[in-house]
């Protein structure tokens, strides 16, 4: 297996319990996400989650979990974001705003720009066309 398609699933699983971690708290309880992420099993632990390329709903998923940890605690969302796809905030702000994406839509886009080593833009537009995050990731022969 590719080492840049590894490096981009083993940063997804990371992201992944991340996100379970702070979503699973509630956004009117900070200190409860806080504890969430003090208290579940790492990504190495048995609550690993993982995200299929060719589970459409497991990417929803993602996605949606994203987008309710960025409204629980946006900076921290967008530092997690920033490290596992070494994208500047400023910049996820502004594809945000240009490409009228959550940041959950964009991180899965960095993370199959990386995947495929194609550029963003490029991953954008063809999922702008209709085909959905699960075919592109298909179209490439990769997971996420």
């Amino acid at each position: 297996m590719n080492n840049r398609i590894v490096a981009a699933v083993a940063l997804t699983s990371v992201v992944a319990w991340l996100i379970g971690a702070v979503a699973d708290g509630s956004e009117e309880n900070p200190e409860a996400i806080q504890r969430n992420l003090a208290t579940q099993p790492g990504p190495k632990g048995p609550s690993t989650r993982q995200i299929s390329a060719d589970n459409p709903a497991a990417i929803a998923k993602l996605i949606d979990d994203i987008n309710a940890a960025v409204r629980a605690n946006k900076q921290r969302m967008l530092s997690i974001i920033t490290i596992n796809t070494d994208v500047a905030a400023t910049t996820l702000e502004r594809e945000k705003a240009e490409t009228g994406m959550t940041f959950g839509d964009v991180y899965v886009a960095h993370s199959l720009a990386l995947a495929t080593k194609k550029k963003f833009r490029a991953i954008v537009a063809l999922h702008k066309s209709g085909k959905s995050w699960a075919q592109i990731a298909r179209s490439h022969n990769v997971t996420l």
